[in-house]
């Protein structure tokens, strides 16, 4: 009898466990979806089974700890919230697939609104009266209500959703046309039933409970808990980001990571929790004691584990890709930046005037504007000031440019050095002799003895590198700004096809964002945005965003396009706490001034201190920005 007790007491904290883990998972996998997918049918309609589990579960869970009838009768009713939500999300979710593969129905529309009427009307009888619920198992480890007169037509009901559901699933295979959408709905097919496993009240059926001993109901209990989990992560995974325009492989990265921090550290601190008193008993301490040590422990730990996990878990989505998405990886820690350029050329400043005793120095190099500007400096900044304010750059770094260059790695001769009022000035070239700006420090008292000069020689071949890579990675990011656009419509063109359906194919065609001439397109109309036939006729007009603001602009195509490249420009417009100096204010300046306001580009050009082939440079940036936010409305527009 003892064993017996003992057996029935590990089932029933198992129990208790895999109900805190579906829990768990389920409201992971509900939260998830409806912050990243929310604006599909499909998504939506998971949404609503995901919450029928997470009511049933979490109801098991209090189940499990609850003691009075009271609570216990409440509880039990209340979880029939969840229990028939599942067959109406069934509903929903038949037609979402349905809808998405192209055939429409009104009618379908109203039987998803009739399964939730039916899910309503039976949830109100499962509230009050004995007609679907009576009697029953009312406490211990296998509460529940018996069946009523009308539980018999709610099985039905229940049978009928989940079978249309999976002939719908069936439908749209048949319909899918790649072999990814196709593998995608054959896992939907396989795990469909999950939803009605976890949350159908099995024991609501008369007797069941009378030939099956506590043991045997509680271990089925178990393992149909164990597969349901699996079974909902798998469904969620094959449809949750359908029309999410996302490839498959950026679908399973994100599956990893929220496997990795939501479901398998809450269920590791739930498996904790709950092993925890049985160690106090074992070893004789407090509990309060053991979860204090438990919870630091797991605090540090857990983190560094999935840190080190994560990595071979990518390399399995990356298998093909793995060279190229390791170097980017590595990228960021690899960048010699703004920050590390001015902290090079501030540590050999303070090396140079240390060891000519000068208390001053600088360097002065272009900016993004093609006028120049101190990068850093050390010692007296009221004496830079001074200096710069007496000797324009702008006016001393063409003598600069226009002296002749050394020998590369010897020490500079003294001709090269120009002495301006107490400095002496070097100037800093790039190994293929481009001018990247120049060196200035104090002049020293003993003069620049051929050991200075040895010395600045060699500081300065290093300023000489970190300028030039500087800007080379300033060019490489650039060009990657410009393939911006282009990518993300590849990207957005391989997801849709991946996904196609024969009514998808249907409205491919008339993308006008897809199309590899867009960048283009958006260019021209812009530069007639105030009027002429690249703007009155442009394949623009055929734009989703810009169809659904024409009765806004009293029918006027050409206006709603206006309208859609102006709230492009606005969405461009930095926040007003940033610096105005910084290259987003530069940006959104150009397009306002140029575009909006219509200005000539001389006039820009000198208001925002440029020169006129740096503007036509920041110009076309500007436009690719402006094409990334039209791709971005219009891909919101069509989900």
């Amino acid at each position: 009898m003892e064993r017996i007790s003992l057996l029935t007491s590990i089932l029933l904290r198992l129990n208790d466990l895999l109900s805190a883990s579906v829990l768990i998972v389920a409201f992971s996998l509900l939260a998830y979806i409806a912050l990243q997918n929310w604006h599909t049918a499909i998504a939506r309609a998971l949404c609503v089974l995901l919450t029928g589990v997470v009511i049933v579960s979490g109801g098991d869970v209090l189940l499990g700890q609850a003691e009075h009838d009271a609570t216990i009768q409440f509880l039990l009713r209340a979880q029939w919230l969840g229990i028939t939500l599942v067959p109406a999300g069934y509903v929903h979710l038949s037609d979402a697939l349905l809808s998405y593969s192209g055939l429409l129905s009104r009618r379908r529309r109203w039987l998803v609104a009739l399964s939730y009427g039916l899910s309503l009307g039976f949830f109100a009888l499962a509230l009050s009266g004995d007609l679907l619920l009576r009697g029953g198992i009312a406490r211990g480890p296998l509460a529940q209500f018996g069946a009523g007169p009308l539980f018999g037509l709610f099985a039905i009901y229940f049978a009928i959703t989940i079978g249309g559901g999976l002939w719908a699933v069936w439908q749209v295979r048949r319909l899918a046309l790649t072999p990814t959408l196709r593998r995608r709905l054959t896992y939907l097919g396989a795990t469909f039933l999950a939803p009605g496993l976890a949350v159908f009240p099995y024991l609501v059926i008369a007797g069941t409970y009378d030939f099956l001993s506590n043991n045997v109901v509680l271990l089925l209990s178990a393992m149909g808990a164990a597969g349901v989990a699996m079974m909902i992560t798998i469904m969620v995974y094959s449809i949750a980001f359908q029309g999410l325009l996302l490839p498959d492989r950026l679908i399973k990265q994100d599956f990893i990571r929220w496997g990795l921090y939501g479901p398998f550290v809450g269920v590791t601190i739930i498996l904790f929790l709950r092993s925890t008193p049985v160690l106090a008993k074992t070893v004789g301490l407090p509990l309060e004691t053991l979860l204090t040590f438990g919870v630091m422990i797991m605090t540090v730990l857990m983190p560094i584990f999935v840190s080190k996990i994560k990595p071979y878990l990518d390399a399995l989505v990356y298998r093909q890709d793995r060279a190229e998405i390791d170097y980017l990886r590595t990228l960021p820690r690899n960048t010699f930046t703004y920050a590390d350029l001015r902290s090079l050329l501030e540590n050999t400043l303070v090396v140079i005037c240390g060891a000519l005793r000068v208390d001053t120095g600088f360097v002065a190099a272009p900016d993004d504007a093609n006028s120049y500007m101190v990068k850093t400096l050390v010692g007296a900044r009221r004496l830079v000031k001074r200096f710069v304010a007496e000797h324009p750059l702008n006016e001393m770094m063409p003598r600069l440019q226009a002296a002749a260059p050394g020998e590369p790695g010897a020490i500079p001769p003294l001709d090269m050095f120009l002495r301006y009022d107490g400095f002496c000035m070097l100037p800093l070239r790039s190994p293929e002799g481009d001018f990247l700006g120049a060196l200035g420090v104090a002049y020293p008292q003993g003069g620049l003895t051929p050991e200075a000069r040895r010395l600045i020689g060699v500081l300065a071949h290093q300023m000489e590198l970190a300028l030039a890579t500087v800007q080379m990675q300033q060019r490489l990011f650039d060009t990657l700004r410009g393939m911006g656009p282009e990518m993300q419509l590849l990207q957005v063109l391989n997801t849709r096809l991946e996904q196609a359906t024969p009514a998808s194919l249907d409205t491919l065609e008339a993308e006008v964002a897809l199309l590899p001439e867009f960048p283009q397109l958006v260019k021209d109309a812009l530069t007639h945005y105030w009027g002429g036939p690249k703007l009155s006729d442009s394949p623009l007009l055929g734009l989703r965003t810009v169809r659904r603001l024409i009765g806004d602009q009293g029918g006027s195509p050409t206006r709603a396009l206006q309208a859609v490249l102006r709230q492009a420009i606005e969405n461009l417009r930095p926040d007003d706490q940033l610096d105005p100096s910084a290259q987003e204010w530069l940006l959104y300046n150009i397009l306002e001034l140029r575009f909006l306001q219509g200005k000539r580009t001389r006039d820009i050009a000198e208001r925002l201190a440029m020169s006129e082939s740096d503007f036509y440079r920041k110009q076309r940036i500007a436009v690719e920005e402006v094409v990334r936010q039209l791709a971005l409305m219009e891909e919101s527009e069509s989900q």
